[in-house]
């Protein structure tokens, strides 16, 4: 299960960056996966409270799906995708492959 070591890494990313307040709190946690990112959800969120709660108590945690984007071959037309094939929506051509939606990252942290 990766998205545990992904919680894991989170988790290290919030402690740096509360070491520069040390008398601060983690009250809120932003999250944007993408996608394609391989990431399940649910089981991230899960894995983040676990990882988060002994340190921080219970903290607000927002995930946010970012959408698959391809781009087309033949008019370069960026659009939404869900799934294999990719045809593009203007033109019909197939996509050239995916070009969003791969990302996993921190958006933001609340503190008190």
């Amino acid at each position: 299960m990766h998205e545990m070591a992904l919680a894991l890494e989170i988790g290290g990313i919030c402690e740096r960056e509360l070491a520069h307040a040390p008398e601060s709190r983690l009250t809120g946690l932003g999250v944007q996966v993408g996608a394609f990112s391989g990431v399940e959800v649910d089981t991230l969120r899960f894995c983040l409270e676990v990882v988060l709660k002994e340190r921080h108590g219970d903290v607000a945690i927002e995930i946010e799906r970012e959408p698959g984007v391809a781009a087309c071959l033949s008019c370069e037309v960026q659009f939404e995708v869900r799934a294999a094939p990719f045809e593009c929506p203007d033109c019909g051509s197939v996509a050239r492959g995916v070009t969003g939606g791969q990302s996993l990252q921190v958006s933001y942290l609340e503190v008190e």
